[in-house]
C-alpha cells in the first residue's frame, strides 16, 4: 500500500470513528435527564417558532429512537386561552421513519387530554390561528415533513372536548322579544348530562354570545388513524371502542365502534354499533360546520333496542320509562338552528301505552314542532298523556284511546290534524265508550289546556256518563250523543258551531239539536251560552233523566240557554202535538235540586196529548203563566204557579180561568181557583196533600146556571130532544186527607130541573165518600120536592144510597104522592167496565 493510500484510509477511519463517537455521545445524552431536558428545550423552541401562541412541553423520558414519554403538554393561543392540554403521553415509533420524513407512530397513549375548539365571531377557528398557514411554497416532488402522519393505534384515557360556537337569537325576533330571548338563554342551561355536572351553556363574551358543548369522560381505542397521507384525502380514524358523556344532547355513550372520516369542515360517521345505558343500535351520517353556522347534522340512527330514558332530553316531559325500536334521522341541514328528529318505524311502549308509526320532532325554534305524524295508538293510556303534560289535568281522565292519526302537524301551538279516528274506553265508568273522528287545528303546547282551532269533530257515540263523572256540575243527562260540530278555543272554554247532535237514551225516541254555543269550565259549575234548534226534542226521553218533567212527546222550536246549571236562563218556544209552550226565565237543572223561575204562554194546549195520558181531559187552552219553583221534586219542593187560561176542557168552553197554587214540602195550597164559562162557574181554595204524611182540605163550589147550555156536553145516547134539559144546579164540598186516604163530602142543590117533560122543583142532597184512592165507600142522601112527569106526580122523594168497598151500591127510596100514598123502593146497583146492573 502506498503512503497516499495509507493516509486516505487512516483519514476515513478517523472520520468514521468521530461520527460514531458523536452518535454514541448523542444517544447517551438522550438517555440522561440532562440530555432529555436539552431535547425538550429544543423541541419546545422549534415548535414555538411554528405556532402563534404558547406551547409547553413537559419532561421527556425514554430514548429517541423507538419512543418517548412526555409527562404533560399544553398549547394556548395568543390570548392565553387553552387549546390542548394533556397528562402523560407515550409515543412509540421507528426513528428510521423520521429520517424518511414520515411520522408513523406505532402506538400513542394519552392520559387526560383536553381539547378546546372555538369558532370566533365572524369566522375562523382557534386552531387555525394557533397554526397559521405559511406562505405558499413551490410544488415539490418530494415528501415534506408532516405530509405523512399516521398512527397504527392509540388509546385515550379520560379525555374532554369543549366546543364553542357563536350564538345569535332568531332573526325573526326584534325589540323586546329579542331581549327576552337573550335573557332567557343567558339565565337557563340545558339538561344535565347523565353522570356529570357539565352542561352546555350560552354566555356573553367580548365577541358577542357563544354556546358551548362539552364531551367528557372520553375513553377510546383506535386501531388506525390517518392525519395526513399524500395518497389519501382527508383524515381517517378507525375506532375499536369508545365511550363518552355528552352535555348537549345529554347522552352517555358506553360503547361505540366504527369509522370516522374528516375532510375540511366535514366529518362522515359509519358506526355499526353503539351502546347507551339502555339502548343499542347503529349510526351513520355526516357532520359539518363553518360558515358562521351551528354544527349541521345528517345522521341516521337505527335503534334496535331503545330506552326512552336515553331520549328524554328531546322534550322535557317525555317519559323516562319504557322503550322499543325505531329509526331516527337527525338533521338540521335546511335550518341549522332547528334540529329535526325524524322517527320512523317506531314501536314504543311506555306508561301502559303502545305507539306505532312515524313522527318528527323539530327542536330549537321558538316552539317545539311535531310534524309528519302517522301514528297508531294501540293503545294510548292517559297515564302517558299525563306524563307528556307534565302535571295533572283539571279532570281525572282515566282510560285508553285506540285509533290512528295522520297529521301534517307543525308548531304545537298551531298543530294541524289531517285525519284521525279514535275510540276511548273510560276506566272511570266501565262500559262507557266514546268513538269518533276529527280533523283540523289544535294548540297542544300545554295538553292540559288544549285549544281547538277549527277542529271538525264527528262523534259516532259519546257516553254522557263520562262527562258527568269528570264534572258533576254537568247536566244530569243520561244516554249518549252522536253528531258533528266544529270546535274552537280552549276545551276549558269550548266554542262550537255548525253543530248537529242527536241524543240517544236506550230505545226511547231521539232528540236532535242544531246550532252554536259555548261551554266554559268552572271549578264548581259549567257555564253555557248556546243557541239551539231542537228538531225535535223528545220530552218523553228527557223525562227519563228528569223524572218530574210531566211533558211527553216531540217538540221543535228555537232555544237559547245561558248561565250555569243551577241558574240557566232559557228562552224558548216549543211546538208539538200537545200545543205550543213558550218560556222565558231560569231553570235549575242541577240535580238533586231543580227548579224554574219565569213566565210563559201556552197556545192550543191539549193536556191529554201533552202528558200522553188517555185518562186526562182533552183540552185546548191558551193563556199565560208564571212559575216560581225549586226543589228535588214537585212533591217536596217549594214555589208557586199562577195561570190565566181560556179555551175548552173536554167540550166545555172556558171563557176565563185563573189559578194561584203554592207548593211547600209536600203540600199544595190553592189560594184561588176560578173557572168561568157561559153556563157554569167554579171555584176552589184550600190545600191538597201530595204525600202520605200530610193531610189537606180543599173546598170547592161548582154552579151551573142553565142546564140547557150544557146539554151538548151530556152523553147523546139518551137522545134528549132539543131544549128538553133545563134548570140550575150547585155542588159544594170538601176534599180531605192524603192521596191514600182521600175523603169527599158535600152538598148538592138544584132548582127547576126538567128533562123530557119531567120536572123537579127543588133538589137537595148530601154525600160523603172515603178511601177514594183504594176502595171507595160512603153514602148519598137526596130529597126532591114537586116531582111531576105526565100522569104521575110525587110531592117528595127521599132516597139513600150506600156504597161498600166491593163497588156494590144499595139504595132505598120513599116516594110520597099528592093523595097521601107513600111508595118505597129497594135495590142495588153494580158498575163494571161499561155496564151497570140494577
Amino acid at each position: 500500500m502506498s503512503r497516499r493510500q495509507r493516509i486516505v484510509t487512516f483519514s476515513a477511519l478517523t472520520l468514521l470513528a468521530v461520527i460514531v463517537i458523536v452518535l454514541l455521545i448523542a444517544i447517551s445524552l438522550t438517555q440522561t435527564e440532562y440530555g432529555q431536558g436539552q431535547v425538550r428545550r429544543f423541541v419546545q423552541s422549534w415548535v414555538s417558532g411554528k405556532v402563534k401562541g404558547k406551547i409547553y412541553v413537559g419532561r421527556i423520558s425514554g430514548g429517541l429512537f423507538n419512543g418517548v414519554t412526555i409527562d404533560s403538554l399544553e398549547i394556548r393561543d395568543d390570548e392565553d386561552s387553552l387549546f390542548v392540554s394533556t397528562g402523560r403521553v407515550r409515543v412509540r415509533y421507528d426513528m428510521r421513519d423520521i429520517f424518511d420524513r414520515r411520522i408513523l407512530l406505532s402506538h400513542v397513549d394519552v392520559q387526560h387530554p383536553t381539547v378546546v375548539l372555538r369558532e370566533h365571531e365572524g369566522g375562523g377557528w382557534n386552531w387555525r390561528r394557533i397554526f397559521p398557514e405559511g406562505p405558499a411554497k413551490e410544488p415539490s416532488t418530494g415528501r415534506g415533513f408532516g405530509d405523512f402522519i399516521v398512527m397504527d393505534s392509540a388509546d385515550i384515557h379520560d379525555g374532554k372536548v369543549v366546543l364553542t360556537l357563536p350564538w345569535h337569537p332568531a332573526d325573526s325576533l326584534h325589540g323586546y322579544r329579542r331581549d327576552s330571548s337573550i335573557a332567557h338563554a343567558l339565565a337557563s342551561l340545558t339538561h344535565d348530562a347523565p353522570g356529570n355536572d357539565w352542561r352546555s351553556e350560552i354566555r356573553r363574551t367580548r365577541e358577542g354570545f357563544a354556546r358551548t358543548w362539552r364531551f367528557t369522560g372520553i375513553q377510546s381505542s383506535l386501531t388506525y388513524a390517518r392525519i395526513a397521507q399524500p395518497d389519501s384525502i382527508g383524515r381517517f380514524f378507525r375506532i375499536a371502542r369508545a365511550s363518552a358523556v355528552s352535555s348537549d344532547p345529554p347522552l352517555e355513550i358506553r360503547q361505540l365502534a366504527g369509522d370516522v372520516r374528516m375532510l375540511g369542515d366535514s366529518a362522515w360517521l359509519d358506526l355499526p354499533h353503539f351502546d347507551l345505558p339502555g339502548s343499542t343500535g347503529k349510526a351513520r351520517g355526516k357532520l359539518f360546520w363553518g360558515k358562521d353556522l351551528p354544527i349541521r347534522y345528517a345522521i341516521n340512527i337505527t335503534g334496535d333496542s331503545v330506552s326512552l330514558n336515553d331520549l328524554a332530553w328531546v322534550y322535557p316531559t317525555l317519559p323516562r320509562t319504557g322503550g322499543g325500536r325505531m329509526e331516527l334521522e337527525i338533521n338540521n341541514v335546511q335550518h341549522p338552528r332547528v334540529m329535526d328528529y325524524a322517527i320512523t318505524d317506531m314501536d314504543v311502549r311506555s306508561r301502559r301505552s303502545r305507539l306505532i308509526g312515524d313522527m318528527t320532532y323539530a327542536v330549537g325554534g321558538p316552539v317545539l314542532v311535531v310534524k309528519d305524524v302517522r301514528l297508531k295508538a294501540a293503545p294510548l293510556n292517559f297515564d302517558l298523556i299525563r306524563a307528556l303534560n307534565g302535571k295533572p289535568f283539571p279532570y281525572d281522565w282515566q282510560g285508553e284511546i285506540t285509533g290512528t292519526v295522520r297529521a301534517a302537524g307543525g308548531p304545537l301551538n298551531r298543530f294541524r290534524v289531517d285525519e284521525s279516528r279514535f275510540t276511548f274506553a273510560d276506566a272511570n265508568v266501565p262500559g262507557a265508550v266514546t268513538r269518533g273522528s276529527a280533523r283540523g287545528g289544535l294548540n297542544i303546547l300545554y295538553p292540559a289546556f288544549t285549544e281547538f282551532r277549527g277542529l271538525d269533530v264527528n262523534i259516532e257515540t259519546l257516553d254522557l256518563r263520562t262527562i258527568r263523572y269528570l264534572n258533576p256540575a254537568f247536566l244530569e243527562l243520561n244516554g249518549t250523543v252522536s253528531g258533528i260540530a266544529r270546535l274552537d278555543s280552549s276545551w276549558l272554554d269550548l266554542r262550537f258551531s255548525n253543530a248537529d247532535l242527536v241524543h240517544h237514551d236506550g230505545d226511547l225516541p231521539t232528540s236532535r239539536f242544531t246550532g252554536n254555543g259555548r261551554v266554559t269550565y268552572g271549578e264548581k259549575y259549567m257555564t253555557y251560552d248556546m243557541a239551539l234548534e231542537p228538531a225535535p226534542v223528545s220530552m218523553t226521553t228527557l223525562s227519563k233523566s228528569y223524572p218530574d218533567i210531566p211533558l211527553r212527546g216531540n217538540y221543535t222550536g228555537p232555544m237559547t240557554i245561558k248561565g250555569i246549571a243551577p241558574e240557566l236562563a232559557i228562552v224558548t218556544t216549543l211546538t208539538g202535538a200537545g200545543g205550543t209552550i213558550a218560556y222565558n226565565g231560569t231553570v235549575d237543572a242541577n240535580l238533586p235540586t231543580y227548579g224554574a223561575h219565569g213566565t210563559g204562554t201556552v197556545t192550543g194546549l191539549n193536556f191529554r196529548t201533552l202528558v200522553e195520558n188517555p185518562k186526562a181531559p182533552r183540552t185546548s187552552l191558551s193563556g199565560d203563566y208564571v212559575v216560581d219553583f225549586v226543589g228535588d221534586s214537585i212533591v217536596t219542593g217549594t214555589g208557586s204557579l199562577k195561570t190565566a187560561l181560556k179555551g175548552t176542557i173536554e167540550k166545555i168552553d172556558i171563557a176565563s180561568s185563573s189559578a194561584t197554587v203554592r207548593v211547600d214540602k209536600g203540600m199544595a195550597y190553592i189560594d184561588t181557583l176560578l173557572v168561568r164559562s157561559a153556563s157554569a162557574n167554579g171555584s176552589a181554595s184550600g190545600s191538597v196533600a201530595m204525600t202520605e204524611a200530610g193531610s189537606g182540605k180543599l173546598g170547592f163550589i161548582v154552579s151551573i146556571d142553565s142546564l140547557s147550555d150544557v146539554k151538548r156536553y151530556v152523553n147523546t145516547a139518551t137522545s134528549l130532544p132539543a131544549d128538553s134539559l133545563r134548570g140550575s144546579i150547585r155542588v159544594a164540598g170538601e176534599l180531605v186527607g192524603s192521596p191514600r186516604t182521600m175523603a169527599l163530602s158535600g152538598t148538592v142543590s138544584g132548582r127547576d130541573l126538567s128533562a123530557q117533560g119531567r120536572r123537579i122543583a127543588t133538589l137537595n142532597g148530601k154525600f160523603a165518600l172515603s178511601d177514594l184512592s183504594l176502595a171507595p165507600t160512603g153514602t148519598l142522601n137526596v130529597h126532591a120536592d114537586s116531582l111531576t112527569g105526565g100522569a104521575v106526580g110525587f110531592t117528595s122523594i127521599d132516597a139513600d144510597a150506600r156504597l161498600d168497598s166491593t163497588g156494590l151500591a144499595v139504595f132505598d127510596a120513599s116516594l110520597a104522592s099528592g093523595n097521601g100514598v107513600t111508595s118505597t123502593l129497594h135495590g142495588s146497583a153494580m158498575h163494571s167496565a161499561d155496564t151497570t146492573r140494577i
